[in-house]
């Protein structure tokens, strides 16, 4: 798999603006995915919260697809139990959702809590 950023034309977004502030992070990942464009589909037990969708120009990364970046939620992250592992801290791919640009790597969180 090779991640390159300068591939995304746009970052999707299944929660509004509000939600996302609300969330205070997300995950984010690099995903092999069969389409350049469009939903893809998060991992057993993880909620997809957005996804890049990639330029017209940019070649399949293998045979198996292109690779995209994909930002989740699992159940155990604040925004769904707030009182669990995560209440003052974030997981280490964490990101802040309303800081997220396209084409650009993004800033992880730091371990203290956010929001």
């Amino acid at each position: 798999m090779n991640p390159n950023y300068e591939d995304e034309e746009k970052i999707i977004w299944l929660k509004d603006h509000e939600a996302l502030a609300r969330m205070g992070y997300v995950r984010e990942k690099w995903l092999l995915c069969p389409i350049r464009t469009g939903p893809v589909r998060a991992l057993p037990g993880e909620m997809l919260i957005g996804y890049a969708v990639l330029k017209k120009t940019v070649a399949k990364s293998d045979e198996r697809g292109y690779c995209r970046r994909i930002f989740t939620l699992l159940p155990m992250d604040r925004f769904y139990d707030p009182d669990g592992i995560f209440r003052n801290c974030a997981p280490p791919k964490a990101v802040d959702p309303l800081l997220v640009e396209v084409g650009k790597p993004s800033r992880r969180i730091g371990t203290e809590r956010q929001n």
